[in-house]
């Protein structure tokens, strides 16, 4: 029944997205949003946009009310994809501009725009068409037409270095011709002085991220855990063997901190409000500007890993508790995990808690090379201008 309801929906959008084909569109105007939030590589893109550039006709479009009103807050304009002067702006803009599909904009109305994709992180896994465990419906004509954002060649696809440009086109099905090789809007502010940097957080985000960061500099060594998302979502927590009570009392007894950052998608179903030395990052909260005042970051398969290496100066510590598992059920991986990401590995919570409490994290003497693998390419183009010459 869904399903010939979606045909029958669809068939109306078609008549709605060919008449967008008429419509006149000026190069010059770019629309820019995600359907989470006002974060990730389009909120960096948006606000250098905005602020460098002095883009005028430049509007962030978002089906996310909280992510329209931070942008207001700013002096932006910003509108929901459905309203008139989102429609209106969504039909005359030549550009748009996000971070996963299309669809946070409005595919209906985008008929004879150009098409940059962002993308939201490199790595080592198979995504896309690419993957193998969980892999994307067939390209057929009836699974076009129902999902045809799947499937849209964006006109220009953000990429790294030559190793992710190869990655890229073979999970997107696209050619080296739709990528640029750059940096991340969102990593620059990795590389910023703390000056700086604690401008930017003062003008651009919530009280509560400076709270955070006071918390940081009071601790003698801080840890922040991101791991990737698993797909059952399920006791998270209880299948890594963390055992949070002996976590924060090694914690406490040496005035440090642990910072739990999950997944947006990822949920826990336990209070940890009891543990004064874990601190829950809510998961809305942009962790990019928190990041360099971390000393070390714990992690496993994310790409979190490959950003926060461009840190010189951190450390970094692999915990990979369910790597057949996750392997198996959720992401194959394109690249060895060993050879692609390496550092100290510890794979229980007992290895875990012994390195955190003694503070001393191994580096890797590999680091240089992973940092070339992944983020510099032998001629890096200036995004903003490849855009604009679309």
């Amino acid at each position: 029944m869904k399903k010939y309801f979606k045909i029958i929906s669809n068939s109306i959008a078609y008549t709605l997205r060919g008449i967008s084909y008429l419509i006149p569109r000026n190069k010059d105007k770019w629309v820019v949003g995600n359907s989470r939030g006002f974060n990730n590589n389009t909120k960096y893109f948006f606000i250098h946009a905005k602020t460098v550039l002095e883009k005028n006709k430049c509007y962030w479009i978002s089906k996310n009310k909280s992510s329209r009103k931070i942008v207001r807050t700013f002096g932006f304009k910003a509108y929901h994809p459905w309203s008139i002067t989102g429609i209106y702006h969504l039909l005359t803009a030549g550009v748009y501009i996000y971070d996963s599909r299309v669809s946070a904009l409005n595919y209906w109305v985008s008929g004879g725009a150009k098409f940059v994709n962002l993308w939201h992180g490199v790595g080592i896994k198979n995504i896309e068409f690419a993957g193998q465990v969980k892999p994307f419906p067939a390209e057929t004509c009836m699974n076009k037409f129902l999902k045809p954002v799947i499937y849209l060649k964006p006109d220009l696809f953000l990429s790294t270095s030559p190793l992710m440009t190869r990655h890229f086109c073979k999970c997107f099905r696209i050619s080296p011709q739709q990528c640029i090789e750059s940096s991340y809007p969102r990593n620059e502010i990795l590389q910023w002085e703390e000056s700086r940097l604690l401008e930017f957080i003062q003008k651009y985000e919530p009280k509560e991220t400076m709270a955070i960061i006071r918390r940081l500099k009071k601790a003698t060594q801080s840890f922040i855990y991101m791991p990737t998302f698993r797909d059952e979502n399920k006791n998270f927590l209880e299948q890594s063997g963390i055992d949070l009570k002996k976590l924060n009392d090694t914690l406490k007894a040496q005035n440090k901190l642990f910072i739990l950052k999950l997944h947006p998608f990822t949920r826990i179903n336990m209070d940890l409000c009891a543990f004064d030395h874990i601190l829950t990052v809510n998961n809305k909260t942009d962790i990019y500007p928190i990041l360099p005042f971390t000393d070390v970051l714990i992690t496993d398969y994310s790409s979190i890993y490959f950003d926060y290496l461009l840190m010189k100066n951190k450390s970094i510590l692999l915990f990979p508790f369910d790597y057949q598992k996750y392997i198996e059920e959720d992401r194959d991986l394109a690249f060895d995990f060993v050879t692609y990401m390496p550092g100290q590995h510890v794979y229980n919570f007992n290895a875990l808690i012994e390195t955190i409490k003694s503070g001393k994290i191994q580096a890797s003497d590999k680091n240089e090379w992973i940092r070339n693998q992944f983020w510099y390419s032998p001629h890096p183009q200036n995004l903003y201008d490849a855009i604009s010459r679309l």
